[in-house]
């Protein structure tokens, strides 16, 4: 059903509809409708707004009255706010559903406790003195006694008795119900001003006492913190906090309170309900320890907001925004590749999915396996599952990488195997794999290690069947919702369709093979294509003259199709050389990538 907040927008959109049906004899002066008063008659004295962001408010400035138009509403009808919301909703054409009732619950109505008015005694001192309370409040509530008990009742706002408490007067004491079966409602209805807006829902038949005692209309959860059945109270009572536009929820400051604040956040709606944070478990608490009218004017001031999990005003990533503009020269903003023509244009950033694709043989593990090498240098610590190598292999290809020469000697592999370990974790599992137990793994390498990218290789060895593109799909999101979680980066070989454009350069995203979700969810995706063609040439080649000028073009085409966080897509040339297995920006050997092993060229068998 619609809350108080849903009715004050509907009526401000037909704001002139609204102020004709309630003051016909006014009339329309330009963005206002004027009349001499709330009794209708003609004249300039009272007016409304008609438009813009103060649509719906109103003055009357003979008689200072004004308001929304709710208020409005009440005043030229002569109702209370319930009864206007209740003739707002009919006007406007809202239903009125009827509230859920559990089946086959039927709620007895208690008898009247057998009480007296508070009086000079042990139960009045209690409240007064070591409660705080003053007696205007107690007899606002209608708080009684019986004996040496309290006893609260719980009221409807039309006066029927719905519930009644007795607790005895003393610290420590929990209150109970004086009836069984009896009907769950909040306590303090009876001492709501039909005019309130705002109201205070806490915990404790006594904080709501101390909560007024402060000047806040409030009530009380009939059945304490926590969630779920505890706060059965919501659906009989959902109808009538609709008037409400603003709650504040102040249950205890503890687990269960907070169990409670959410429970009830979520159901009479968050756009309405805010968090009281106190600097003493309860307000009572707060009360008897002294904490000033003022302090706690404060506390409803700064409520927060109970909004879902993880949404945010723009202003709360305002530090993380200009850290991306102004990274300290000591901070880590992602990882970069070895090659020349990407300085400054491509990362691999935290909590990111790179996709690597080609075809088959095009080089795409083998430029990954020289970008980890690099990576090793630059300090990452990189879990490598490779699904289709062997370790040895693997590493074979990754120590001439690292020493830059075709065969180095027996002690310099060990070496160069020694520096890899720094920052290289191989999981050797040749064949397929699980996404879940994979992901365990790297659970472990990241929690033992601290290892910050990982990488899979590939794709079709995960156990998942080339047509089972929901089964692919699952898989890539859990690749994803891992990589953001852990804050680490990802990269993931998937290989290209057979038979792929030939686009005069590397494949684009559309040429990956599987579910187009694979590609949609990654953050990057780097693909590569090999000139096989100017290899054929290279061998045909009839001079030295000619091989010089096929050398000067690229044998390979390394294209940065997609690159969500970053500004650069395009594709770059890259030359490879068969003797260590490296690629470079250029034909040059000069402007090859550095030694990452030192005297290597001295080292080579």
């Amino acid at each position: 059903m619609a809350d108080i907040t849903e009715i004050k927008r509907r009526l401000a959109d037909r704001a002139q509809a609204v102020a004709e049906m309630l003051l016909p004899n006014g009339r329309k002066n330009g963005p206002e409708w004027e009349c001499g008063s709330v009794n209708g008659e003609k004249g300039q004295s009272l007016k409304v707004h008609l438009s813009g962001t103060k649509a719906g408010v109103w003055s009357d400035f003979s008689a200072s009255q004004g308001g929304d138009l709710l208020d409005l509403w009440c005043a030229t009808r002569g109702m209370t706010l319930p009864q206007a919301l209740d003739a707002a909703r009919d006007w406007l054409g809202i239903s009125r559903p009827e509230p859920y009732r559990q089946p086959d619950r039927a709620y007895v109505r208690p008898e009247k406790p057998k009480c007296e008015r508070l009086s000079d005694g042990h139960v009045l001192d209690y409240l007064t003195i070591t409660r705080d309370i003053p007696a205007a409040i107690l007899a606002a509530y209608k708080v009684s006694q019986r004996g040496n008990e309290i006893i609260f009742p719980f009221l409807l706002p039309d006066g029927v008795l719905a519930l009644a408490k007795a607790r005895k007067a003393e610290d420590g004491a929990k209150p109970m119900p004086t009836a069984r079966d009896c009907e769950p409602i909040l306590f303090g209805w009876q001492a709501i001003p039909d005019t309130a807006r705002e109201v205070v829902i806490c915990e404790g038949e006594i904080d709501a006492l101390s909560w007024a005692a402060y000047g806040y209309p409030a009530m009380s959860v009939p059945f304490g913190g926590g969630k779920g059945a505890k706060q059965q109270w919501i659906e009989n009572d959902f109808d009538r906090l609709a008037r409400f536009e603003r709650i504040y929820i102040s249950t205890d400051m503890d687990q269960p309170g907070e169990d409670a604040a959410e429970e009830i956040a979520s159901r009479l709606g968050r756009h309405r309900c805010v968090r009281v944070h106190l600097p003493h478990k309860d307000i009572n608490k707060c009360r008897t320890e002294g904490v000033t009218a003022e302090g706690i004017k404060h506390c409803i001031e700064t409520a927060s907001t109970l909004d879902p999990e993880g949404l945010r005003n723009a202003s709360h990533f305002t530090d993380q925004v200009i850290h991306l503009f102004w990274p300290a020269p000591e901070d880590h903003v992602g990882y970069a590749t070895p090659y020349r023509k990407l300085e400054g244009k491509l990362l691999f950033r935290p909590a990111e999915v790179t996709l690597w694709s080609g075809s088959s043989g095009a080089g795409k593990s083998q430029i990954l396996s020289h970008c980890i090498v690099d990576f090793v240098a630059q300090g990452s610590r990189v879990c490598l599952s490779s699904l289709e190598m062997r370790a040895d292999q693997l590493l074979k290809r990754m120590v001439k990488q690292a020493v830059g020469v075709d065969r180095p000697t027996a002690p310099y592999i060990r070496s160069s195997l020694r520096w890899l370990d720094q920052g290289l974790l191989i999981y050797e599992r040749v064949g397929k794999s699980g996404v879940e137990g994979l992901l365990e793994v790297f659970d472990y390498a990241r929690a033992k290690y601290g290892c910050d990218q990982f990488v899979i290789d590939s794709l079709m060895r995960l156990g998942i069947a080339g047509d089972d593109y929901t089964g692919q799909e699952k898989a890539m999101f859990a690749i994803v919702d891992w990589a953001i979680r852990h804050n680490v980066h990802v990269h993931l070989v998937a290989h290209s369709r057979k038979g792929e454009k030939d686009r005069g350069g590397a494949p684009e995203t559309e040429d990956i093979k599987g579910a187009m979700e694979i590609g949609a969810n990654a953050f990057n995706i780097v693909t590569v294509w090999r000139d096989r063609k100017r290899e054929e040439a290279l061998g045909k080649a009839q001079s030295e003259d000619e091989r010089k000028e096929i050398e000067e073009k690229p044998g390979v085409m390394m294209n940065i199709a997609k690159q969500r966080n970053g500004d650069f897509e395009g594709k770059i040339g890259l030359w490879f050389d068969q003797a260590s297995y490296r690629y470079a920006s250029g034909p040059d050997r000069g402007i090859w990538p550095k030694k990452y092993i030192p005297d290597a060229d001295t080292q080579a068998a």
